[in-house]
């Protein structure tokens, strides 16, 4: 089978299906494809920055009201605990809303494909890509195989590659890089976790941190996140963080007791290993592009994904639609530039805290600090929020004043 579309996008989690959906809105014949069946868990924070709210606004098609009668949670800050106890609050500060929505990724990537399918959007679930359609060295296409087995040729345009941190469309480019620190986190859901009170927290420790985030009806997502190193030495020493996580939990000082493992609602889930990135999102013969975790993803300390995901399918958008009558490579590099723009500060201040985080002196040092002067943090949880630049923060020197 041999279809011809505009686009092929390769993905439906958010990147995919906001790209998907603008593009079909725009006019183009879109083909949103995706391994899963939908709906789906991942692996996630399932945190959406307050800044993701005026994304949603500016989506449209009902999908902000859709998220607002889903069952969700609000945080209204962060707070961050130093392996030697200290915490810091911080809340979110200059935005049109005080908050940030928190839901699982079972609703809220259904609300999303479902918006791209009303726009125009073809939706494909369970077809798993094996490789990238090349005319001469520009990509033309996508090979997949369904459900049934059967291996069947998309051809597009351009491919968007929005299959996220192990993407297949990534890897056939030949633009997956790596680099310290490599961490891997589980996720799971557990109800009635004791505490929790409007704000996300993580607790910070030697061995990784935690991250907790109410999503709705008495929901919270719990993420340890680890070393690599020490879940390959964990394997050898015949543990294992899924079927201890609850023990692994414990071993945070200011989460002990606070959980009942009976109360887990969904599996623990595993991802990772990450930082990943790619230095172009650009195929360099055209005809494809990067969009959300398959183009970078560094930490997921900052909870910033989801936003980062929504953002880069917009300025995919704003490239793709006025270049779809010549989708070369020189037609794509703007939205390489754009990214670029958007995200420098982003990336500088998350690589900065993910450096941080694996040094608990220095985080003990940060934190304490921040504890004693309530404004910047705020300043720097809104900036992990998407409420402020990040460049502000950096250029305010709070990080150079406090990490040395």
């Amino acid at each position: 089978m041999t279809d011809r579309w505009d686009v092929v996008v390769v993905g439906a989690g958010p990147a995919g299906a906001t790209t998907a959906l603008l593009l079909a809105r725009a006019g183009a014949s879109v083909l949103l494809m995706d391994r899963a069946r939908f709906p789906r868990d991942k692996a996630c924070s399932e945190y959406l920055s307050p800044a993701t709210t005026e994304i949603l606004e500016r989506l449209g098609g009902g999908i902000l009201d859709a998220v607002e009668g889903a069952a969700h949670a609000k945080l209204y800050g962060m707070k961050v605990v130093a392996p030697c106890g200290a915490a810091m609050c911080g809340r979110f500060r200059g935005g049109p809303r005080p908050y940030s929505f928190a839901l699982p990724r079972t609703t809220f990537d259904t609300i999303l494909v479902a918006a791209a399918a009303r726009e125009g959007a073809i939706v494909r679930e369970g077809l798993t890509v094996e490789s990238v359609v090349f005319d001469g060295n520009t990509a033309a296409g996508v090979f997949a195989r369904s459900g049934n087995g059967k291996r069947e040729t998309y051809r597009s345009r351009v491919v968007v590659g929005a299959d996220g941190l192990r993407s297949v469309v990534a890897r056939r480019l030949g633009l997956i890089r790596s680099s310290p620190p490599r961490r891997v986190a589980f996720t799971a859901h557990v109800a009635d976790v004791a505490g929790i009170d409007g704000v996300g927290e993580l607790h910070v420790s030697k061995r990784g941190y935690v991250g907790l985030g109410p999503v709705g009806d008495g929901v919270t997502t719990v993420a340890l996140v680890v070393p690599l190193a020490a879940v390959r030495r964990s394997r050898g020493e015949g543990r294992d963080f899924r079927r201890d996580f609850f023990a692994e939990l414990e071993r945070f000082p200011g989460l002990a007791g606070r959980f009942d493992p009976r109360r887990l609602v969904r599996d623990v889930l595993a991802t990772g290993p990450f930082a990943q990135w790619s230095r172009t999102a650009v195929a360099p013969g055209g005809g494809a592009v990067l969009v959300g975790d398959a183009a970078d993803f560094f930490d997921p300390f900052t909870g910033q994904g989801i936003y980062a995901a929504l953002r880069g399918a917009e300025l995919l958008a704003q490239c793709l639609i006025p270049a779809l009558g010549r989708l070369d490579a020189a037609a794509l590099a703007p939205y390489d530039r754009a990214r670029r723009r958007e995200f420098r500060g982003k990336w500088l201040l998350e690589r900065l805290i993910g450096v941080g985080v694996g040094w608990p002196a220095l985080t003990d040092r940060v934190v304490r600090r921040l504890a004693a002067r309530p404004d910047l943090a705020d300043l720097l949880v809104s900036a992990t929020g998407n409420i402020v630049p990040a460049r502000r923060v950096l250029r305010a020197s709070v990080l150079a004043q406090f990490l040395w």
